[in-house]
């Protein structure tokens, strides 16, 4: 959620910057189920960093929303808003989670694998209004 102004007038006031820091500071996590999961967009870019856990017992996909629908979930969004989330693979020595893209209008780059016992962290970032590219960081 980038910081801009939401009022009239054009200022970003002090209740504005006081909502943005809360929901910078608010971490999410997340217990995938042991199946393929979609994200809920709106969990996904709430502000502040989101943490997927999963257990699989065989490999999974962890699929994004598409980015017409991260997109509709962000206040505020503008070309190079970001939101950033991690995975946390829990099996103990197989089975991975891939990171899959959504329908349409989400690009990732780099490695989408979660392999077991490891994590990875993610940041999305808008290049249009409905388009993402989610970088493996």
């Amino acid at each position: 959620m980038p910081l801009v102004a939401n009022n009239t007038d054009g200022a970003v006031t002090r209740k504005r910057l006081e909502s943005w820091v809360a929901a910078k500071e608010k971490a999410t996590v997340v217990a995938a189920s042991d199946e393929a999961t979609v994200q809920a967009a709106a969990t996904l870019v709430a502000g502040g960093p989101v943490v997927y856990t999963m257990t699989p017992t065989a490999g999974r996909a962890l699929t994004t929303p598409t980015g017409a629908q991260l997109g509709a979930a962000v206040a505020d969004e503008a070309v190079g808003t970001s939101f950033e989330f991690s995975v946390v693979n829990l099996a103990g020595a197989t089975h991975a989670v891939t990171l899959t893209a959504g329908a349409s209008g989400v690009t990732l780059v780099g490695s989408a694998v979660v392999a077991a016992a490891s994590s990875a962290s993610f940041v999305g970032v808008f290049t249009a209004a409905d388009t993402v590219s989610i970088y493996r960081k």
